[in-house]
């Protein structure tokens, strides 16, 4: 076998190079495939993409959910009073119909901002935070205990705030949420709590989902029931049940019933 002398190194010739110069030998060495270079992808349209997914994005709503009727029962679990009550549900209602969240994520939401208003006391700096503010740190904060990867702060600030509130804003909301809760995440996302929270926010759908559990469990004991054992001798099929080897024209139900002559020995 041939053997070939070994490929000289260019790691310690490049290092000496500038700019310039390297950029003349990849120019030298030539292509590496012989297919075109794509064009590197401008800010025109990267937001024109952006602006097609976020069209798409508003197409794909979910028509049939009422968010109005949701978003009232957010705001009135983030303290406001009821005089503002009105521009409270608005604005966290486009916050609902901008995030898209899930059911079960609005149910452990809600369960987040019902122990806050629970527990809340005044800050120390007497800070006082929005209502849409306290919604957007609560949907972080189930999309972070939720989710391996989770979006950052400046994602809800830009794409669900529309830069109403700031990334670091919504980071001193989530910390000031976090701390009143005191960390309970595990125990607001529990199936208990989240099936309470979707009676309250999704009447019609919970009643869905416990239909479709019931369904489910219907057919796991379906499932989960064992089928007797059936042996062919000569013209006779026979079955294992009641602990006896019994004829299958026998009802399984009265054995006792049936003359002794009937049953066939174990082999």
């Amino acid at each position: 076998m041939a053997t070939f002398p070994p490929s000289p190194a260019l790691s310690s010739f490049c290092d000496l190079l500038d700019d310039d110069d390297l950029d003349a030998l990849l120019a030298g060495l030539g292509q590496l495939s012989h297919f075109a270079t794509p064009p590197l992808c401008t800010k025109h349209v990267a937001a024109e993409m952006e602006e097609l997914a976020e069209t798409e994005s508003e197409d794909e709503r979910m028509d049939d959910v009422d968010y109005r009727r949701i978003a009232l029962h957010f705001a009135y679990e983030t303290g406001e009073c009821p005089a503002s009550h009105s521009h409270a549900t608005t604005s966290i209602e486009s916050l609902l119909w901008r995030a898209q969240l899930p059911p079960e994520l609005l149910a452990v939401s809600y369960n987040i901002l019902r122990r806050y208003s629970i527990l809340q006391t005044s800050s120390p700096d007497d800070t006082i935070f929005a209502a849409d503010l306290l919604t957007v740190a609560a949907f972080a904060l189930t999309v972070s205990y939720t989710d391996d990867h989770p979006p950052r702060s400046s994602w809800w600030a830009k794409r669900i705030c529309r830069d109403r509130w700031s990334a670091s804003e919504i980071d001193k909301a989530m910390m000031h949420v976090l701390v009143t809760i005191d960390w309970a995440l595990h125990h607001l996302s529990a199936p208990q709590a989240v099936d309470r929270a979707l009676n309250i926010l999704f009447p019609p759908l919970a009643k869905e989902f416990a239909i479709i559990k019931e369904q489910n469990v219907a057919v796991s004991l379906v499932k989960a029931a064992p089928m007797p054992l059936r042996i062919v001798i000569g013209d006779t099929t026979a079955c294992w049940a009641d602990g006896q080897l019994t004829p299958e024209d026998t009802p399984l139900g009265s054995p006792l019933n049936v003359p002794q002559a009937y049953f066939l020995p174990l082999l």
